[in-house]
């Protein structure tokens, strides 16, 4: 979190040019580095430009209710409630034990990106897109939060969403 929006604005205070990549990144570091501060590539679960209409809708009320944009925490924190909500009603159910089956037998869920999400049944993780986001030229950032340009879906829109860490690559067992 702050450490990278330190580094951020150290980076920009020194001067420095090279490229910059990371990974682990919230949109409220990059509103927080400031403009001209944040630089280089970054990946995001989740960004308010996502287009979509069910983000669409979510930045739309997000925004009214609020009077700034949401940021990947607040769709995190209300997704979660959501596929928690969805589980419950699916199953008919609050039984945690229930709710962990219909997880792991390949329920869907709409999290506002082009595709469903879904957990894996061997490690119980979460499998969806994730998005690359490129930062701007001060000089083309229109506002506070027009920092960064969207540069797409990872995986790609034709390529399997487990290609980041395929079955064969987890070591994590979780049992129920």
């Amino acid at each position: 979190g702050n450490q990278i929006t330190s580094f951020l604005k150290q980076y920009s205070e020194y001067g420095l040019s090279f490229p910059v990549a990371g990974f682990g990144f919230d949109t409220v570091v990059a509103w927080g580095a400031g403009k001209g501060n944040f630089s280089g590539i970054w990946p995001l679960v989740w960004h308010h430009l996502v287009d979509t209409p069910s983000s669409k809708k979510y930045v739309e009320v997000f925004q009214k209710k609020y009077g700034k944009l949401p940021d990947n925490q607040s769709w995190g924190d209300y997704n979660s409630l959501k596929v928690v909500a969805q589980s419950m009603s699916e199953t008919k159910s609050t039984d945690p034990q229930k709710l962990a089956e219909h997880l792991r037998k390949g329920a869907k869920f709409d999290v506002m990106k082009a595709r469903e999400a879904y957990f894996r049944s061997y490690d119980n993780q979460m499998v969806m897109e994730m998005y690359a986001v490129r930062a701007k030229d001060p000089a083309k950032m229109k506002d506070q939060w027009d920092i960064y340009d969207a540069l797409g879906a990872v995986p790609g829109p034709n390529e399997d969403m487990e290609i980041i860490a395929p079955p064969k690559d987890g070591s994590c067992k979780i049992g129920a």
